[in-house]
């Protein structure tokens, strides 16, 4: 497993940030190179859906984990190379200021990653 996280403070609600996540019209405003974002069903884990970036293929994606307002993970695994992509999205709210942790995890389906495997 490969991983990069970043996180940074936001003067918001955790409440607040989850809603500018689960809202696409909302991501939009940040994410400009998201050109869509299908959920087929409710914002909770095990729900899968359709997302396309500009100048990429449509991935499918699954929400592996979901905790409102607290967590979110998502999951799209990239055809034929037997590796997951998995983001994180986690939120922890200290008196109206939330810390938003993102993280990014390569997993591969048999073994370890590898130099060769990126």
């Amino acid at each position: 497993m490969t991983e990069l996280t970043f996180q940074t403070k936001v003067h918001a609600t955790a409440k607040e940030i989850w809603e500018m996540y689960v809202d696409f019209n909302k991501r939009r405003q940040w994410e400009t190179d998201l050109e869509y974002m299908i959920l087929q069903g409710n914002f909770s884990t095990g729900t899968s859906g359709r997302m396309k970036l500009q100048g990429q293929p449509e991935m499918p994606y699954t929400l592996t984990t979901v905790i409102p307002y607290k967590e979110y993970w998502d999951k799209s695994e990239i055809p034929g190379m037997g590796i997951a992509i998995c983001f994180g999205h986690e939120f922890n709210e200290i008196n109206n200021e939330t810390t938003v942790k993102i993280s990014v995890r390569l997993e591969k389906e048999h073994g370890e990653m590898t130099d060769e495997d990126i």
